[in-house]
This record gives structure tokens, sequence and C-alpha cells, in this order.
């Protein structure tokens, strides 16, 4: 079995570009092997669990619908993003709603296979533009996880946010045994769990029983939420952790925004369109550059930004 130097932990398909795409692309640069574990890569059910995975797959069927053409597997911004011209939308819109109109069951099935599909295609694609290799697991995402009763275990938006349930410890029990059967890694990366996403915190939990001295990642876009690192880190235990920033030069910088530039199918959830991106990933990357410096660490003449790390101190 390959050994990596790098192995990160993401436990949806951006999480790790979002969060890490920057130092990805220096490790590779440096000619070291990086694995991107994606944990959500399961096919969800065909029967949406809750209204709020069917609002999510109305949702996702209109992205689609806006980018022209077959699945996009090459990492470009779509032809029609949300800042095209409204009668471009307009027809776009007209389009979607009589496809949806004329067959609402059978498209909602076949959103969610071709939906899991491309967003598979798209990580490969932005692994590939930071020289890194993907594994697929095929857990579920939280939406569409349900107890013993077939109930969803996460119905409403909040819900995603909210402590573990009960319920989903057999999941954390099934992460932890597919993390322990992973290839072997100089160095495993997990999420902080900024933010709260129970799929972040599941992650993290089943990480901790099979990895000794892991290091975790700042969540974006969590992070760019005042206060959120705050309440993942509270002044009252930050002290038995340590900081480190990894620092970002201009191509490091291109290379991560190019590569979150491949999830063309999530873009909207985010960012208006490319210059939006651009622009909110360097902010972030300014903001961590800003708490590294002020945490005492001194940056390199040539960063323009940077990612933080965290480990036990």
């Amino acid at each position: 079995m390959k050994r990596y130097d790098h192995l990160y932990l993401s436990p949806h398909f951006d999480d790790a570009i979002l969060s890490c795409g920057g130092q990805i692309a220096r490790h590779t640069a440096a000619g070291q092997s990086v694995l991107v574990v994606t944990i959500t890569g399961g096919d969800p059910p065909d029967n949406p669990p809750s209204d709020t995975v069917a609002m999510l797959h109305r949702r996702w069927a209109a992205s689609m619908a806006a980018v022209p053409g077959p699945v996009h597997s090459d990492g470009r911004w779509p032809a029609s993003p949300r800042g095209a011209d409204s009668a471009s939308r307009a027809q776009t819109s007209a389009a979607a709603s009589s496809a949806a109109a004329s067959s609402a069951a059978s498209s909602a099935i076949a959103v969610d296979a071709a939906m899991i599909a491309q967003r598979r295609a798209e990580d490969r694609a932005a692994l590939a533009l930071v020289g890194a290799e993907p594994l697929h697991l095929s857990f579920l995402d939280c939406i569409y996880r349900c107890g013993p009763d077939a109930h969803a275990l996460y119905p409403g938006p909040a819900d995603m946010f909210s402590p573990l349930s009960p319920a989903d410890e057999a999941t954390v029990a099934a992460l932890a045994e597919s993390f322990a059967a992973l290839p072997p890694a100089r160095q495993v990366y997990l999420p902080l769990g900024v933010g709260g996403h129970v799929d972040h915190l599941a992650t993290r939990r089943a990480a901790e029983r099979v990895f000794t001295a892991p290091i975790y990642y700042e969540d974006y876009p969590y992070t760019a939420r005042p206060g959120a690192l705050a309440e993942a880190l509270p002044p009252e235990v930050r002290a038995v952790w340590l900081a480190t920033a990894v620092w970002l030069d201009e191509a490091a910088l291109a290379a991560k925004t190019a590569a979150v530039g491949a999830y063309v199918s999530q873009l909207s959830s985010f960012f208006v369109d490319a210059a939006d991106l651009a622009a909110q990933l360097r902010a972030d990357g300014r903001r961590a550059l800003s708490d590294a410096l002020a945490g005492g660490e001194t940056a390199p003449p040539w960063a323009v930004a940077a990612e933080r790390l965290w480990s036990a101190a």
C-alpha cells in the first residue's frame, strides 16, 4: 500500500480544497505526495428523507440547468453563472421549470445520480489542479442519514449544525473503522469543526479515535463568520492548542483559487462569480495571515495570504 506524505480528511467534496488548497499546492510543488479522502461520497437514496433534501435537490437541479453542456470535469466556470445577464437567466429558468413540470419524480432521481457524478468529477478536476490524489468513501451526507425509524436524523437546515444525534454514533464507529484502513501517511489533517457542521464534527471524532497527533485545519467558509473560530476554540481551551501558519505566495493562492473554481455545481452557494471567488479566498487568506501575525508569527516577505493549522500543544 502506498504511503503518502500528507493525508487530508474532507467531510464533503470541496472542504479540503476550500480550507487547505494553498498548502496542498505547496506540498505537491515541493514533490510531496498528497491524498485527499472525501468522506460523504456515497450515492443518495432515491426518495428524499426530508423536505430539506427535496429543497436542496431542486436547487441543485437549477444549478445544473444553469451550466450549459455536459458535466464539466475540467475546472471551467459555468458559461452562465449567477452573474449572467437577466435574459439568459430567464430562458434557463423557463426551460428548467418546464422540464421539471413534465417529469418531476424521474427528474429528481436523475438529478440525485447526476449530481454525485458531477461532484466526483469536479473533485478529481480540482485535485488534479493542485497535484493531489482523490479517494472517495461511500458514507452518506448527514442530510440523507436516517435513524432506525427511517426518519431523517437532521431534517432541517439548522439541524446540520446541531450536536451529533445519538442515533448517529454508529456512523462515527463505522468512520473510525474505515479510517483505520486508509493508506498510511506521514501526517494526517482533519477539520477543526469551525461552524459546527455535523459531518465535520463526526469526521473529527472518528479520526481522533484512530490517528495519533493529527493536525487540524480551519474550516472555510465558516471561518469567514466573525466569532466562529472562537466558538470552536474558546479562550479557556486555546492555551493547550498551538497554531501554525502555512504561508501562501501568489502562485499557491492562484492554484487554490483555480481548484475551488473546479467545483462548478457548488459555486453559487458561496460566490457570485469568478471575481468574487478570488476576492473572498484572498480575504480569508489575509484574515489567517493577520491572525498568525497577531499570534506572534513572522511572515516571509513573499507571503500574501495564509492558512492556519492547529495541533495539541
